[in-house]
């Protein structure tokens, strides 16, 4: 090949590379359709049916907690979507057989108990109606932390190996007390037929303390069935944070201080 040969195969060979270069896609294209930003997680759910009816309740202030609001909106509407598809099952079966029934239905209402720097104490109430002679009472509760942004178990906030025999006794007594309130007569728990309930192995959220920035409670919350016959509905139990500073895991003590607010975190039933 002679040299001017060479110099025109080399100018043709740069020429090619250059038109590519220049209809090749830019690395960084500033002009790129932005990916379409994620929807708001709802406070509400609801679905019907002829067979039943769902609904879920978030508070507004659990938009401060972005995780922890998906966690419970996701859970919580898988959970009432599998109610209704098992409604639609189980009345089908009862109609075949001859029973006739009311619509089921299933409600969930979240509600914020307290919160300090680093907690966050959330609870729900729960009814649900799957036949029967009345409907069910349930209560969930979840502890989050804010700085891991992760759920906690309650286990968490007591020392390992704490002893909780004079809370329990507590606990028991407080237990007798109110159903006596109740029943206008002392009634024992062991005259209940059941047994007394384990501080640390109940459901249990954070009460503010009165000056705000602290937990100046926890408050065991017990659902129908869980220290006493259904008639007698929810029990609310509190314990200062005043009987809690032996048992109290170091981690988590500087969370708790003051009187609690007088106001408890169950609904009252006489106010319905």
């Amino acid at each position: 090949m002679t040299q001017s040969r060479r110099l025109l195969t080399g100018l043709a060979l740069g020429a090619l590379m250059a038109v590519t270069a220049c209809h090749r896609a830019p690395k960084n294209d500033q002009t790129a359709t932005p990916a379409a930003p994620s929807a708001p997680v709802p406070l509400t759910f609801a679905n019907s049916n002829a067979d039943a009816e769902v609904s879920l309740t978030l508070p507004e202030a659990i938009k401060l907690y972005p995780e922890l609001h998906a966690r419970l909106f996701t859970e919580a509407q898988t959970t009432l979507t599998a109610f209704m598809d098992q409604a639609h099952k189980d009345r089908a079966q009862n109609s075949a057989d001859g029973i006739e029934e009311p619509p089921y239905y299933h409600s969930i209402v979240w509600k914020i108990a307290a919160q300090t720097p680093r907690l966050v104490s959330v609870f729900s109430e729960e009814d649900d109606y799957q036949g029967g002679a009345h409907p069910n009472h349930t209560i969930q509760t979840l502890l989050w932390d804010k700085t891991a942004k992760t759920a906690i178990d309650t286990k968490r906030l007591f020392r390992p190996g704490a002893d909780f025999k004079a809370i329990d006794a507590y606990l028991c007594h407080q237990v007798e007390a109110e159903r006596s309130k109740r029943a206008g007569e002392p009634i024992s728990q062991s005259g209940s037929g059941f047994a007394c309930p384990k501080f640390a192995e109940s459901r249990l959220v954070l009460i503010p303390a009165a000056g705000g920035g602290t937990a100046g409670a926890i408050d065991a919350l017990y659902a129908p069935y869980d220290v006493g016959p259904y008639a007698e509905g929810p029990y609310e139990i509190r314990v200062p944070q005043t009987m809690l500073g032996d048992v109290l895991a170091p981690e988590f003590s500087d969370q708790f201080g003051g009187d609690p607010v007088k106001d408890q975190a169950l609904s009252d039933p006489d106010a319905q």
